[in-house]
């Protein structure tokens, strides 16, 4: 039997490998300003703001540790990483860091 603790942590890693395969799996999808990026974010930590009260309910239902861990922690988790992960792509995009380094580019002729 494994502890409640190395089961949560379990769960965060897979929530998060999770949203990294569907950011890196459908880079179209997502929000395209960093406005709409932040904006999901922040609904993706208010929803985790209202974990506690689906955890409450869920935990009371038949098999409710199992419905409160898959139905409303990973969920949840999987959420805000994914947010995190499209608000991040964008910050990467913005600064010229993503498709192949981006950066500043720089003239043939100033080359010398």
């Amino acid at each position: 039997m494994i502890s409640a603790t190395t089961f949560l942590v379990t769960e965060l890693v897979a929530a998060a490998v999770l949203a990294m395969w569907v950011v890196v799996r459908f880079p179209k999808l997502g929000p395209k300003t960093l406005r709409s990026a932040v904006i999901v974010l922040a609904g993706g930590f208010a929803l985790m703001q209202l974990l506690p009260f689906g955890l409450d309910l869920t935990v009371r239902l038949p098999h409710g540790a199992y419905a409160a861990l898959f139905g409303c922690a990973l969920p949840c988790f999987f959420g805000v990483f994914l947010a995190a992960g499209w608000t991040m792509r964008l910050l990467a995009d913005a600064f010229g860091g993503s498709n192949g380094g981006g950066g500043h580019r720089v003239p043939a002729s100033a080359h010398g």
